[in-house]
């Protein structure tokens, strides 16, 4: 498998060595590793972190591996955004990784043939390997669709994509004043959520320090760019440890993968599926926003259900 690949990675030892066997048996040729640093005083890290730089340096099989390897912590929001911009210096497509997913075989040839077939294509901004309702009608139809919601957990993009992403959020203001996502999204309700989310973590000096996703989902919603999505779910989410954990019982750990998949059947047009798009908004974003929104989201549930719909 020929198309590079970035592990991102901070101090889960067991997490590293079940994407070391994954990207063995895809016989991942081109790999950047980067690792964040310890935490200040925190003996715990520093053996972690060693363990990882071992189990690094015993790859076996044939690969072109290249590490960056942090003294100091960066934390979960300038730590990935600095492995992806550093990897970007060498490539100019990534299919990447953080420690807390495990790809199948299909994922590596699903990214790869993507990367290939969008690379010119600007209005793509990248593919994701998480399908979160792979019940959905659409996917009866299509083996892959275009959405403003596609996962970055375990996913693939170009450099062009991430040129000009700015982690402060400095382009929020003058957007948002303008209209902001007014005409962006299918309904009023995804617009108001995005505008004020966006705005909100704007104004939070730390959110640099703790999420990039957010960020990064501004850029790409701004520049009207939509991501692709497979029919089935090809990453197996094992984020359970860490600190952004989640509960081992949660819909996102116990989603099944598919080890079988192939995209024959191309989307007609590059375009949403708006049915897609709100169904997904309502089940994984509003209804786990903040506690209010969550009891708001519960009551409209119960008189209008909003859900991803089968037919």
């Amino acid at each position: 498998m020929n198309s590079p690949v970035l592990l991102i990675t901070f101090n889960r030892p067991a997490y590293v060595r079940q994407m070391i066997a994954a990207l063995r048996a895809a016989k991942v040729r081109n790999l950047y590793v980067f690792k964040d640093g310890p935490r200040p005083n925190n003996t715990a890290d520093y053996n972690a972190s060693k363990e990882i730089e071992n189990i690094i340096g015993s790859i076996d099989w044939e690969c072109s591996v290249k590490t960056n390897y942090m003294q100091n912590n960066l934390g979960c929001g300038y730590g990935p955004y600095s492995a992806i911009s550093w990897a970007f210096q060498y490539e100019n497509e990534l299919i990447i990784l953080e420690d807390d997913c495990v790809p199948t075989i299909p994922f590596f040839d699903f990214c790869t043939g993507m990367l290939e077939k969008y690379r010119n294509n600007i209005k793509i901004k990248h593919i994701t390997g998480r399908c979160p309702a792979p019940e959905h009608y659409i996917f009866r139809k299509y083996d892959y669709i275009y959405t403003q919601y596609a996962p970055t957990i375990g996913w693939a993009t170009w450099k062009r994509t991430w040129e000009n992403f700015d982690m402060q959020m400095r382009e929020v203001e003058p957007f948002i004043k303008n209209g902001g996502f007014t005409n962006q999204f299918s309904s009023k309700k995804e617009a108001k959520f995005f505008n004020r989310r966006f705005d909100e973590t704007r104004r939070d000096p730390n959110a640099v320090f703790h999420i990039w996703d957010y960020q990064y989902g501004l850029h790409s919603r701004m520049n009207g760019a939509l991501g692709i999505v497979p029919a089935a779910n090809l990453i197996d989410y094992i984020g359970v440890e860490g600190t952004h954990p989640t509960a081992v019982n949660s819909e996102i750990v116990q989603l099944k993968t598919s080890t079988k998949f192939v995209a024959k059947n191309h989307p007609s047009e590059i375009a949403i599926i708006p049915e897609y798009d709100y169904a997904y908004f309502c089940r994984f974003i509003y209804g786990n926003s903040s506690l209010l929104h969550r009891i708001i989201s519960h009551i409209k549930k119960i008189i209008k259900p909003c859900r991803l719909i089968r037919r």
